[in-house]
């Protein structure tokens, strides 16, 4: 895989999944594409698409594992999400792997009380090898303190159709970069404008 700087990456990361944030304000459209969704959220953004999978525990229902692959028209950019239970080792990163292929360790970029995150910008012969991976896939890591990998099952089922629609609909939703600073800027205008004035 070709390697991206990690200075650029990480700002691009920020920029995505700022977006993102901010997209998540309403009710996406979703489209069920084989084993994931392609969900479009309705603001301006980079990057207002997604393609979007989770995992649950059988027993409890509880989500254990996320994956989110955003694509940014402007800058023809990749970023992949993907979230992990806390308890892991965040030096060993995570691997995803499916028959004879096997990634390179994505390392995380940050943890909150609700798990460890990789958000890394990625080249598409990675996404290419994603395609290739089929139903019987795993999300590997390590525990924290080392000790055997732990597999999550994960399914790549879709996964070509559903990044085709998720890139075509980010490139006719997409706002480029100026759009989203004055959307933003307007927001913030609007809530300065509505705050009271100081008592004199």
């Amino acid at each position: 895989m070709k390697a991206i700087p990690i200075l650029a990456a990480t700002a691009l990361a920020s920029t995505l999944f700022g977006a993102a944030a901010f997209a998540q304000t309403g009710q996406p459209e979703v489209k069920h594409i084989g084993d994931f969704v392609v969900r479009c959220f309705p603001v301006k953004s980079v990057a207002p698409c997604d393609m979007y999978e989770d995992r649950a525990n059988r027993e409890t229902g509880q989500r254990v594992l996320t994956f989110s692959l955003a694509y940014m028209p402007s800058g023809n950019r990749y970023i992949l999400q993907v979230s992990v239970p806390l308890g892991v080792s965040i030096e060993k990163g995570v691997v995803i792997a499916g028959g004879s292929y096997t990634s390179p360790a994505l390392q995380f970029r940050r943890c909150d009380q609700a798990g460890c995150y990789v958000e890394v910008a990625v080249n598409k012969d990675l996404l290419d090898n994603f395609a290739k991976l089929g139903n019987d896939a795993k999300i590997r890591v390590v525990p924290d303190g080392g000790g055997k990998a732990v597999d999550f099952p994960f399914s790549f089922d879709g996964f070509s159709a559903a990044h085709d629609d998720m890139v075509a609909s980010n490139k006719a939703k997409a706002a480029t970069a100026e759009e989203l600073q004055a959307a933003q800027a307007a927001a913030q205008a609007q809530q300065q404008a509505a705050q009271p004035a100081p008592a004199k």
